[in-house]
């Protein structure tokens, strides 16, 4: 009976371990993928972020331009820079489309008497990782027409006779 059993594991003369080997190989193959994938998967949400980060500070500036400049017809656009607490920068331009001009009121305004005047906030966000995002808004201020006279001052509206 002995010999039977001999027979048999010379008939299979190491098939289970070439097939062990090629599962090895192949979970080893699968392991490395996989752990390739996450990796990218991890700089990509990385890269998002930073994205994120560049286009929140470029929102920023446009808030901090609307909020810390007096528009008018006669400035020349600046360029204003600045850096956030968590490092990244922005910079901000104030441009006027139509060169300062008065241009016709929006709509409520039948009789003419006012007009408005339009500037473009242009704002560039850079994260610390150089992600760059730029964010534009346009704005328009209304103004009472006066002839040649016109009011840029809103804060005071009775400096403008309104």
């Amino acid at each position: 009976m002995r010999m039977r059993s001999q027979s048999s594991h010379q008939k299979q003369s190491g098939a289970a371990l070439v097939v062990g080997l090629i599962l090895l190989v192949v979970l080893t193959l699968m392991a490395l993928a996989s752990m390739n994938t996450a990796s990218l998967d991890l700089i990509m949400v990385g890269n998002e972020q930073f994205r994120s980060r560049a286009f929140a500070t470029a929102e920023s500036g446009i808030e901090l331009a609307i909020a810390n400049t007096t528009f008018n017809t006669s400035a020349d656009p600046a360029v204003v820079s600045g850096t956030t607490s968590a490092g990244d920068t922005y910079s901000y331009a104030i441009t006027r489309p139509s060169a300062g001009a008065v241009q016709n009121a929006p709509s409520g305004n039948s009789d003419g008497t006012f007009g408005a005047v339009y500037f473009r906030v242009t704002s560039t966000g850079k994260s610390k990782r150089n992600a760059v995002t730029v964010s534009a808004q346009e704005l328009f201020q209304v103004v009472k027409k006066d002839n040649e006279f016109v009011c840029l001052t809103p804060s005071t509206p009775s400096a403008c006779g309104l």
